[in-house]
């Protein structure tokens, strides 16, 4: 069974989904190295590293058993 993690923001395009779109991201059960993008129009079996995940959708990718590849939101310019 898939584990839902939640809303993300993609950080590139994805099959023809703009950069900032937010997709609704669960971890695969079958693979928990790929996440399933549900895209409304198309489900998309990628890693974490199309996604903006910063340190809190990290923690919540692997707590749902994600073991493929993370990214850390950059840290902001002040």
């Amino acid at each position: 069974m898939d584990g839902y993690a939640g809303l993300f923001s993609l950080v590139t395009h994805v099959k023809g989904h703009p950069a900032g779109t937010l997709v609704r991201v669960t971890v695969s059960g079958p693979d928990p190295s790929q996440l399933v993008l549900d895209l409304s129009s198309q489900q998309v079996l990628t890693d974490a590293r199309v996604l903006l995940c910063g340190s809190i959708g990290s923690l919540v990718l692997r707590e749902l058993g994600y073991t493929g590849p993370l990214v850390l939101r950059p840290r902001l310019k002040i």
